[in-house]
């Protein structure tokens, strides 16, 4: 026969003490588990918070989310139509239509450029402001 080891009559230990801090779309959320049962608890208790977040977070019109990276696109746009493809296109269009060659003139550089100081002003403003978002934690 096999021997069998002796049976203790200790009780098992408890399992220590714990805090933990969980951390759901930037909202800190303390939950104290100080005994293992209470970790299915702890979990329904965040579930429902995560649900109620999500419920109750503002989300952005679109307009508004993506109002800077369209202005740089635009702005973007803007410079290379003007500085290379209509030089380009003005250049190459004697060839195909047969007319005297004229020399593009800037679109946006009349009136002392003020298109291109507008928008630096606005994406340099629009940028800055992101950056500060962004420092602070606001998505």
């Amino acid at each position: 026969m096999a021997k069998f080891s002796k049976i203790r009559d200790e009780e098992p230990t408890p399992p220590p003490e714990r805090e933990s801090t969980i951390s759901v779309n930037r909202a800190n959320i303390s939950i104290n588990s100080n005994t293992q049962p209470q970790v299915g608890l702890a979990q329904a208790e965040i579930d429902k918070l995560i649900v109620e977040h999500q419920i109750n977070k503002d989300e952005e019109h679109w307009v508004k989310q993506y109002w800077r990276p369209a202005m740089g696109w635009l702005y973007m746009v803007i410079c290379a139509c003007d500085f290379v493809i209509f030089p380009i296109f003005s250049m190459f269009m004697p060839i195909f239509i047969k007319m005297q060659y004229v020399a593009w003139k800037s679109i946006t550089l009349d009136n002392g450029g003020l298109i291109h100081l507008s928008f630096g002003a606005i994406l340099g403003v629009a940028a800055w402001t992101r950056g500060q978002e962004k420092i602070v934690g606001k998505n």
